[in-house]
């Protein structure tokens, strides 16, 4: 039971930060980017649905084709490189 609360607890808060991050990519491209309402809009959505599409993807490939620890390696690599190449 203690740990079911805890991934509970860790999987509500994982949503509060990713819902926090859209709504200040919706301030982002609304008062810095200036950017129309549905200009924005669909950027916001298209980065929602793109990041619940690759979660479905790398859980098939973990489960199918690789480990999860090894999906884990390749994502965070991948992330680091694209936050690197970007900054």
């Amino acid at each position: 039971m203690l740990a079911a609360s805890f991934l509970l607890a860790a999987e509500v808060l994982e949503n509060l930060a990713f819902l926090a991050n859209a709504s200040n990519l919706v301030l982002y491209l609304s008062k810095f980017m200036h950017f129309s309402p549905s200009t924005y809009a669909n950027i916001v959505t298209n980065f929602m649905g793109t990041t619940f599409l690759l979660a479905i993807l790398g859980g098939f490939l973990a489960d199918a084709f690789i480990t999860t620890y090894s999906l884990y390696l390749i994502s965070a690599g991948i992330e680091f490189k694209v936050s690197y190449h970007h900054s």
